[in-house]
């Protein structure tokens, strides 16, 4: 009789086929570009606000007829938009990443007053930097020049400076709220939902990827529920920087699983698809000894891939979502159920194989064969991908 695994030896199996060193170094590389673009968007859209706030506020004033006049409105430009555009940049690229962490690892009660904090913080650096700009141009004096001290101090301690600390905070906590909405749905989704391009059903071409944790239920057979519940939203927040980085959409989790898809010309650029499943593995080789502390069993998992049309719309009256249907869910979930059968951690059919660029792109395929899936008449050539050492690094994330 063959000796079974224990579920710790079953849990704990590592990773077979991690990327190569410099596909880590391109993930590091592709995360710091992700937060130099959010930055700089960021950035632009508040100096652009800045300035709405300073004609705004001209306006009002000229409208009672007492506006400070042109050349003063022209400094209070030239000192507003280039500090909101450094305070922007820094909100972008720190702030808020700092906000995101807050948010996964304290409760919202905490995470919020840490992000009040880091707002007022933000807020009164921008303000002093921008009160000492515009005095010293409204003044014709050097930054340095004691002459402006008065001014700046009035300022900051003025009923000026409490309105544009109450207007900040206000864009600050929309940008905030705008963004978890966006990360709530996934990149790209809240922006259909606002311009309504699922509101009427639509087909369209994607790719899916079925995404399970190994020896799910004996793992939790041997944790306590509570414990179980923490590996798993563990397991779902380590893989999802991974799936973010390779452009992917998080459908949904469903019990231990996490369905993910992808538009298919995005699916395809740079084999995100695939490339996902590897950054995946290695975040969770990173994090191998967090999970070895608290729990004393390290997640591995397996990924069923498939491509085709889909029918996409909206549903839902109170809870809106956005529902794929089609054949490529089923047949994506069957091939993901034959990983432990054909004994690899990530298989993908035919189709979405032969519009992938392997092998040159450091994966290679290999094929397992026709296999037969329940629910399907014939059977489907399946094959599985492995990182190439001797080929190219991989330069997709």
């Amino acid at each position: 009789m063959k000796k079974q695994r224990s579920p710790v030896q079953q849990g704990l199996r590592p990773p077979k086929r991690l990327r190569p060193p410099e596909a880590a170094k391109n993930a590091k590389q592709r995360q710091l570009s992700n937060r130099l673009r959010g930055g700089l968007l960021i950035a632009f859209l508040w100096a652009a606000i800045a300035a709405f706030q300073a004609t705004y506020d001209h306006a009002i004033l000229a409208s009672y007829n007492v506006s400070p006049g042109l050349d003063t409105y022209i400094v209070l430009l030239l000192s507003n938009m280039p500090t909101v555009f450094v305070a922007g940049f820094v909100a972008g690229f720190l702030l808020l990443p700092m906000v995101n962490s807050w948010l996964r690892t304290h409760t919202y009660g905490a995470a919020l007053l840490l992000s009040l904090l880091g707002i007022t913080i933000l807020y009164s650096l921008t303000s002093l930097a921008g009160s000492f700009i515009y005095n010293s141009l409204r003044l014709n004096v050097s930054l340095f020049d004691r002459a402006i001290l008065p001014s700046v101090y009035d300022y900051l301690t003025g009923m000026e400076n409490l309105k544009n600390f109450l207007f900040w905070l206000l864009v600050a906590v929309t940008t905030t709220l705008a963004l978890q909405v966006n990360d709530k749905y996934g990149p790209g989704v809240f922006r259909a939902f606002l311009l309504g391009r699922y509101f009427h059903p639509r087909t369209e071409g994607r790719t899916f990827m079925f995404l399970d944790i190994r020896s799910s239920t004996a793992i939790a057979e041997q944790l306590e529920e509570l414990q179980y519940f923490e590996f798993v939203k563990d397991f779902f927040q380590d893989v999802t920087p991974g799936i973010l980085l390779a452009k992917g959409e998080i459908y949904q989790y469903v019990g231990d699983e996490v369905v993910v898809s992808w538009p298919q010309a995005r699916a395809l650029k740079d084999n995100n698809c695939v490339q996902a499943f590897f950054e995946i593995q290695r975040s969770l080789a990173e994090r191998a000894p967090h999970y070895q502390e608290k729990y004393g069993i390290v997640p591995s998992f397996k990924a069923g891939l498939h491509c085709g049309t889909v029918v996409s719309g909206e549903i839902g009256a109170i809870k809106r979502d956005i529902a794929y249907s089609g054949d490529v869910l089923n047949t994506a979930a069957r091939i993901q159920s034959k990983c432990n059968e054909m004994g690899v951690d990530i298989l993908l059919s035919e189709t979405l194989l032969q519009q992938l660029g392997l092998p040159a792109s450091g994966l290679r395929e290999k094929p397992v064969g026709a296999v037969e899936l329940r629910g399907k008449a014939e059977a489907m050539r399946l094959y599985t991908v492995e990182a190439d050492p001797d080929g190219p690094p991989s330069g997709g994330l």
